[in-house]
């Protein structure tokens, strides 16, 4: 079996490509920038999304059977001042992989959706997948589509494509902005980390590891009974909250953070795992306490030697 990963040497893509090959499985990494894997099972090639031709070849050359969709670009507050462009590389790009897939007869495509999809959702939780999405970003809208997308093209040409609605994600690897990296960084600096609002935010943070085994199960499951699949920590947490997790690790840690929720951040709730379990086997491994730890550890060896 053979699974073409876009953006493979991405946050989530890197974790992903070490199961795959853990597992004995053929890896073909399709990345925009020039990239080298030394594997005996993953072939690098280098390609935009857009370019449909570029993708066809691939999954014809190398005969690939499925494919994990997580390159775009992946921060919903950079879709703000970003807007055209985000919606070029998620979107377009989304629709591009799809087509690319439907002319060369992959059928099992994992696209890396969001709970930003979903805007705020107010009230309480756990909520399912058969919310109404609502974002409030390009971002999210992007989402939004490419989950709509793949339900036309399941529909319209028989495809399997799985959407999952992945939440906060953190651990190692991890050099996009993050509020939780800002408010690590700022303990082990011992300088005083303050926000005027937002203690009162809630997160659903999962691990990377987490992600890559969502993933790669949403991949090899039998036919899912949904198109669409939460991937979560299974534990919300406030900004609070992670404060004064901060503070049992750093106790001379200063935290400054005023009530209310986080602007430009989507308020969410608990999500409901069950659908995913079900179908597709998946259920978190990394509980917070030790991904934050991992988080931490990572973050001091990699920039405060």
């Amino acid at each position: 079996m053979s699974t073409l990963v876009t953006g493979g040497r991405g946050f989530v893509g890197r974790h992903l490509i070490d199961q795959l090959v853990a597992e004995g499985e053929e890896v073909i990494s399709y990345n925009r920038d020039y990239s080298v894997d030394h594997r005996e099972t993953v072939t690098a090639v280098q390609g935009e999304l857009f370019d449909v031709p570029r993708l066809i070849d691939t999954l014809s050359r190398y005969s690939v059977d499925r494919i994990v969709h997580t390159a775009g670009q992946s921060h919903p507050g950079v879709s703000i001042e970003l807007p055209i462009s985000t919606f070029a590389a998620n979107a377009d790009g989304t629709l591009s992989v799809y087509e690319a897939a439907r002319i060369t007869g992959v059928h099992r495509v994992v696209f890396f959706s969001s709970e930003c999809a979903l805007g705020d959702i107010d009230g309480p939780g756990p909520v399912r997948e058969d919310i109404t999405p609502a974002p409030t970003t390009v971002y999210g809208v992007t989402k939004a589509a490419g989950e709509m997308l793949g339900s036309v093209y399941n529909s319209l040409y028989g495809m399997e494509i799985v959407s999952l609605r992945i939440t906060e994600v953190y651990g190692p690897g991890l050099w996009m902005p993050s509020l939780l990296g800002d408010m690590i960084r700022a303990a082990l600096r011992g300088t005083a980390f303050r926000l005027e609002a937002g203690g009162d935010h809630p997160f659903q943070f999962v691990h990377v590891d987490d992600v890559a085994t969502a993933a790669r199960l949403a991949s090899t499951a039998r036919t899912p009974g949904r198109q669409t699949y939460f991937v979560s920590g299974g534990e919300q947490k406030t900004v609070r909250d992670v404060a004064a997790d901060l503070r049992i690790r750093f106790p001379e840690a200063e935290f400054d953070i005023g009530p209310g929720f986080l602007p430009d951040w989507d308020r969410q709730v608990e999500y409901d795992l069950s659908a995913s379990h079900r179908d597709l086997g998946y259920t978190p491994a990394w509980p917070w306490a030790k991904g934050l730890d991992e988080q931490i550890e990572w973050i001091k060896t990699t920039e405060f030697r």
